[in-house]
């Protein structure tokens, strides 16, 4: 036993050494679009050259990858983040991932028009090794520093129409129905080590369909043959020569012929009953394989026409089996499934490299309402701060850089957004553009830099929006203040011509330019004296002589309710009324966590362990005018080493407090207007150890 286990660790870190040696020699790898998905592996200094099908190379150089776990659960498992330092066409972009939590199941990065998916990257092998190290499952490990999944993003990952796998109802996967919330791609089973494929519970006896037509199918393990488990594949052999390998494993049974062609949309198993462990789920895989000699025909013999059981680890410039996240292939199916019910969609003509100073225009071409709509507005918000309406859209870059390119849409009834992303070169402009700043407004905050989109996440709110809560009981919420500043940041803005439309209600908004404390600021005031509850809209636009190109523009919300206040509320994690920066605070769904140890609701976010400035999570409650005692819930399970700065808003101003919650959780007493004018923040910045964003209690004394 002894030895076995020794053998297998040398194996495994003989394949890490061969890749840092592989890595020494950086290469130039050109590919051309196909009409499907191109899997490859890139070592630091490597450059993919990749020509899109209208003839334009996209440059991506890989300069550098890293992982760190970011939580670990006893018992329950782990959280972890990698990513990969990219170089498109000379821009740098961070592209990173997380595992075992919602974020697992992402949006590709679409950049100067090539879709590009991060598979995984080798630094994650160093801190959890390969769960079952057996023959095949060490190819999950990449050979060389990372794995990627690019496509022209014209282009989708095959030329067929990906139907569902699974019976699924909603718009995406939920990452809690991955085994015990730790079975996504490359999740840490039982927080161990990384398994190999996707585990998806479901009850026994669920069925499963043919995503794309295979030409033959088959076990490749069985408990006829005498293996534990009924292990199925089905293969693909594509025109261009591209052989994609689909594996479903706990299978009960084959309801279609072994060996022969399978059509898409065909019942071919029932599932989830053969050795399912403590949840019954089914184990799905995807890999690609590059031909090689002669393709046989027999999905059995498992070399159609490579070995997609190989176990040899042989350098070589390209392995001929690459594992790939079986995300990717639910990704489109959902994305097929979106298109095939006519649901609203925001869509983005592919943008192209551009340069400091050039006026770039955006088309909105592809999007279209949703059944029920009876309007369509296009809302684009473009780099840090620019904004836009209409189909088409332009603006011009002030400094070099990689920055999104956001599009928000709604048809009076449901919203969808996309966001793609520019490379922009050149020099900063001198001069500089016009720009509003609204620190306290997080839908002010510009898109965090390289992060995707979660697959499936409703749009709860329009970006650049400005929001007040008022009643009958208090009609004028607090005055807020924009300030008005220039990108190049070292010229004031003297004045600014404000105009106001309305999209419901009228006569409701006061918004006027002020100079405070040498700095022009926008000050912006509801009334709701008079109207009845609902929420009513309008934009405010703001433009200054000082810039004559530049215009700025934002949303303002006015939510007039008729529900009384409360006295005693809890505002957690889940709430509307809360609220994080995306892409950093993140949680898991593991259900071998104690319930003791899962938080307020049963969830929470944590920044793991990084003190990062401008992040922040925010708890506003709606509250009954009055002295309020808030604290941190007794269920959230905060590390005794947690300490982290909360910043109270209420209504004599603002203090920061110094918390140590397994000490005291005790924030303090404030006085609140009646309203949500008042907020507790959570701050990553100067934080210690792990800090959890959950819930936040306030109670009226």
């Amino acid at each position: 036993m002894i030895g076995a286990k020794l053998c297998v660790r040398v194996v495994f870190f003989l394949v890490l050494a061969i890749g840092a040696v592989a890595s020494l020699d950086a290469e130039v790898v050109r590919l051309d679009a196909k009409d499907t998905l191109t899997a490859l592996e890139m070592n630091r200094g490597d450059e993919l050259r990749f020509r899109l099908r209208e003839g334009r190379v996209v440059s991506m150089l890989l300069d550098d990858t890293e992982a760190a776990i970011v939580e670990r659960v006893e018992p329950g498992g782990i959280v972890y983040r990698f990513s990969a330092l990219v170089r498109v066409d000379g821009q740098p972009l961070r592209l990173e991932r997380y595992v075992c939590s919602q974020e697992c199941f992402y949006e590709p990065w679409v950049v100067n028009g090539l879709r590009i998916w991060l598979d995984t990257v080798r630094d994650v092998f160093d801190l959890i090794p390969v769960r079952y190290p057996r023959k095949g499952n060490l190819q999950c490990v990449p050979r060389k520093a990372a794995r990627f999944a690019v496509q022209d993003a014209t282009l989708r990952i095959c030329p067929d129409t990906v139907l569902p796998w699974i019976e699924h109802e909603g718009p995406t996967l939920d990452v809690g129905r991955c085994y015990n919330g730790d079975d996504c791609y490359l999740g840490p089973y039982l927080g161990q080590a990384c398994h190999v494929g996707m585990d998806i519970n479901h009850a026994k006896g669920s069925l499963l369909f043919a995503p794309i037509r295979f030409d033959a199918q088959a076990y490749f393990n069985s408990l006829a043959a005498g293996d534990n488990n009924n292990r199925w594949r089905g293969i693909r052999r594509w025109p261009n020569g591209d052989v994609w390998a689909l594996q479903s494993h706990h299978l009960i049974e084959l309801l279609v012929p072994e060996s022969t062609p399978l059509e898409a949309g065909v019942k071919y198993a029932t599932t989830a009953g053969v050795y399912v462990g403590s949840h019954q789920h089914t184990h799905f895989e995807f890999k690609i394989g590059r031909p090689r000699g002669d393709v046989a025909e027999d999905a059995a013999s498992i070399a159609v026409p490579v070995d997609f059981d190989d176990e040899s680890e042989v350098p070589q410039e390209q392995p001929e089996v690459l594992h790939l996240d079986p995300w990717i292939l639910f990704w489109q199916s959902f994305e097929d499934q979106r298109e095939a019910r006519g649901e609203i969609r925001a869509a983005v003509k592919p943008l192209a490299p551009a340069r400091v100073g050039e006026k770039i225009q955006f088309s909105a071409a592809g999007s279209h309402p949703g059944p029920r709509g009876k309007s369509f507005r296009y809302r684009w918000f473009l780099g840090d701060t620019g904004t836009a309406e209409g189909p088409v859209a332009s603006y011009v870059f002030p400094r070099p850089g990689v920055f999104p390119v956001r599009l928000v849409v709604d048809d009076g009834v449901d919203r969808d957004s996309t966001i793609q992303w520019i490379t922009v070169s050149g020099s900063p402009l001198k001069r500089g553009t016009f720009e509003l700043q609204f620190a306290d407004e997080p839908s002010f905050r510009p898109w965090r830099h390289g992060a995707p989109e979660i697959h499936g996440e409703p749009v709860r709110s329009i970006p650049r929006t400005m929001r007040f809560v008022a009643r009958p009981t208090r009609p004028k919420p607090a005055t807020k203040s924009v300030s008005l500043k220039t990108t190049a940041g070292d010229r004031l803005i003297t004045d600014g011509h404000v105009a106001v439309t309305y999209e419901t209600g009228a006569g409701w908004l006061r918004a006027a330019c002020r100079l405070r404390e040498g700095d022009t600021c926008l000050e912006v005031s509801a009334d709701a004296t008079g109207l009845e509850p609902e929420t009513y809209v309008a934009r405010v636009e703001v433009s200054s002589p000082d810039e004559p190109t530049g215009v700025e523009r934002f949303r303002v919300e006015l939510d007039v309710r008729s529900e009384p206040p409360q006295a005693d509320v809890t505002v957690d994690d889940a709430d509307p009324g809360f609220c994080a920066t995306p892409h950093f605070w993140v949680g898991h769904r593991f259900c071998r966590c104690p319930k003791d140890r899962r938080g307020y609701g049963g969830f929470y976010l944590t920044n793991g362990g990084r003190a990062a400035s401008g992040e922040f999570a925010r708890f506003t409650p709606d509250l009954q005018a009055g002295r309020y005692h808030v604290s941190l819930r007794d269920e959230t399970p905060f590390s005794p080493d947690a300490e982290f700065n909360v910043r109270v808003r209420h209504a004599k101003g603002e203090e920061v407090i110094r918390m140590r919650p397994e000490k005291d959780r005790t924030i303090g007493a404030y006085e609140f207007d009646e309203g949500a004018d008042g907020f507790v923040e959570i701050l990553a910045k100067g934080s210690k150890g792990l800090v959890i964003a959950d819930a936040v209690h306030f109670g009226k004394e």
